[in-house]
């Protein structure tokens, strides 16, 4: 991208390198020499930039900063700049460039008419310009874009064959209403001609199509609105009224009426058949993919050349760079350069290694397995050249396949230990009451024993582990031959022989920290130094295979999500049922509390009244 920074004699050192990092290169200041450092992010040939001035101002105000060089890439961003200059005759004015970069002119370069050029771009997009026309209209890019893509959408439901297969349920054989409501009789020829005179529907020939006048004008009406033209509403007993839609049936006709191919109107037959060939040979698609592209370029030129502040050119200042760029290529204006700046292109690393090269936008390579990095330039001369021994690291390779065992085994133990815990028979969680009357080191005994029986005997991770043992048992073919860890001393001890639960484990023969086999001779080692390849390649299946199948265990199913062990999604069902059924219940509660409330108040009023009344008896007896 391109990024436009503007400077004036207000602007600080600060708000300069400010605007330099926020268009995507990094900038400093060092106060002490008085010097700005700017620096792509990344390093490379693709990570390039340049700094450039766009005018004769800019120019100079960048060498007064002690910015201005001159580059291959300045160069590229003059060129860039320049591709719409233009010559006397309204053509390119730069039309290519010599062995040393600089711009091979044809004729006298046109200020004016490159700047009539860049604002006709600038006005295309904004509707401005009439450089697209035909019989009946002038239209913009945009608009006779706009046109083609409704005439395109339109033209299916304007075909005959399209229309009478809308209308096949009542085989209006006879008969044919194109989009617009124009109708057509079916001649003995087999083709259709349009009633000129009479635009209302022929009642004797709908008769004879075994068609009403009222279904034929539903079945019209059913056209114009598939069609776009009219809107339908539906009563609430079943009665179906249509609204024409003369909005949409104005421009549906100037779409089909004034294509920027065709100054035709689509319902003729004849000019129907013509625009028909002209899809069918690809001029239509070829006249819409030439007004896209010049759309595209006019706005492409606009979104690279954006000011920070997302203003766009206009165009003097468009012109003005452009000539300064043409100017610059041909030779007329030297770029002035600042005392003391330095520049380092940017650029790929490239190593020679076996006389075939290789190129890097980092210092690293990495070829066929082997990493090198390069920390300094080298010699072309003879006895300039490095020389790399590589050996294979059995040992690293060693390390790695101890480790992934090491983490295997780990898990498989949890999980078998889990799987045969002990059983806690007869034991609840806690009530409150029953943790007052325990001590601490009891609760926390109790509790962990239900804990680790939680998973005793589960078939979620019964099925896992299966899967898991399964794997790791496997054999690979391998150059024709077949490998499993026992062809490098890697076993399990047994049930017999292991730790409880630890049967699943695996061993390396001969490995140092391993009691139990470091007596036994050590193949892995010995396999590594014959045929490293060959391990590498059957771990690589195996631990491929061993990821496989857990990834198939964890997939989603309509119980649990992916990567989930247990049912999920059927126990949040679950929970949301129990919650909703215990919400109902309590209300249900509430409501019948409220009710005794209210019969215990009415019950207690009654009594007060009783009371009351035998007071007042029990005080007239005296």
């Amino acid at each position: 991208k391109t990024t436009d920074i503007s400077i004036d004699n207000n602007t600080t050192v600060e708000e300069f390198v400010t605007k330099l990092n926020e268009a995507g290169v990094k900038a400093n200041y060092d106060s002490n020499y008085h010097r700005i450092y700017v620096s792509a992010h990344d390093t490379g040939a693709k990570n390039d930039f340049s700094l450039v001035g766009g005018d004769a101002a800019g120019m100079d105000a960048l060498s007064k900063l002690g910015l201005s060089v001159q580059s291959k890439a300045d160069m590229e961003s003059f060129k860039n700049m320049a591709a719409y200059a233009l010559n006397t005759n309204g053509t390119a004015y730069i039309t290519g460039y010599d062995a040393d970069g600089k711009a091979i002119t044809d004729g006298t370069y046109d200020e004016a008419a490159t700047k009539a050029n860049i604002t006709a771009i600038l006005s295309n997009l904004t509707n401005a310009s009439t450089t697209v026309t035909n019989d009946s209209a002038k239209l913009t890019y945009a608009e006779a874009y706009e046109r083609v893509m409704n005439a395109d959408k339109n033209l299916s439901v304007q075909d005959q064959d399209s229309m009478k297969a809308l209308m096949a349920e009542k085989d209006l054989s006879n008969v044919y209403i194109d989009g617009n409501g124009k109708i057509y009789d079916r001649l003995s020829d087999g083709t259709y001609t349009r009633r000129e005179d009479n635009q209302n529907f022929d009642s004797a020939a709908l008769a004879a199509a075994g068609v009403s006048v009222q279904e034929g004008a539903a079945k019209l009406m059913e056209l114009e609105h598939a069609a776009g033209l009219a809107t339908k509403d539906v009563a609430a007993d079943g009665t179906i009224t249509y609204t024409p839609d003369e909005g949409a049936v104005t421009a549906y006709k100037s779409a089909m009426r004034t294509m920027t191919l065709y100054a035709q109107d689509p319902a003729n037959t004849a000019d129907r058949a013509e625009v028909a060939a002209a899809y069918a040979n690809g001029t239509i698609d070829t006249l819409k993919t030439t007004l896209k592209n010049q759309v595209d370029t006019a706005q492409a030129y606009l979104d690279q050349h954006k000011r920070l502040d997302g203003s766009s050119l206009t165009p003097d200042s468009a012109t003005a760079m452009i000539t300064n760029a043409a100017h610059i290529l041909d030779g007329t204006t030297n770029i002035p350069i600042s005392a003391g700046a330095t520049r380092v292109d940017g650029q790929d690393a490239t190593i020679i290694l076996n006389n075939a090269s290789y190129t890097s936008s980092s210092n690293t390579f990495t070829i066929n397995g082997l990493t090198i990095n390069a920390l300094a330039p080298t010699g072309t001369g003879a006895g300039d050249e490095l020389t790399v021994t590589v050996s294979t690291n059995t040992q690293g390779l060693y390390d790695k396949i101890k480790g992934f065992l090491k983490e295997y085994n780990a898990l498989i133990n949890e999980m078998t230990k889990l799987y045969n815990a002990d059983a806690a028979k007869g034991m609840e969680p806690l009530t409150n009451e029953e943790k007052d009357a325990m001590s601490d080191s009891e609760i926390e005994e109790w509790e962990k024993k239900i804990q680790e029986s939680l998973l005793r005997r589960d078939d979620s991770l019964e099925s896992i582990m299966y899967g898991m043992t399964n794997s790791m048992l496997k054999s690979y073919e391998i150059n024709g031959k077949q490998y499993s860890l026992a062809s490098f001393g890697i076993k399990t001890l047994g049930v017999l022989n292991a730790k409880d639960n630890e049967h699943n484990a695996y061993h390396i023969d001969g490995d140092s920290e391993d009691s139990t086999v470091s007596g036994n001779p050590d193949q892995l080692m010995a396999a590594l130094a014959t045929d490293p390849d060959a391990v590498v390649e059957f771990m690589k299946k195996l631990t491929g295979g061993l990821y496989d199948t857990i990834n198939e265990k964890m997939k989603s199913t309509k119980l649990s999500s992916f990567n989930k062990v247990y049912n999920d999604k059927q126990m949040a069902k679950e929970y949301s049922d129990y919650t909703t059924t215990i919400q109902k219940w309590e209300d249900k509660l509430a409501d019948l509390e409220d009710s005794y409330y209210k019969k215990f108040a009415a019950m207690e009023s009654a009594l007060a009244t009783l009371q009351s009344q035998q007071s007042s008896l029990a005080s007239l007896l005296g």
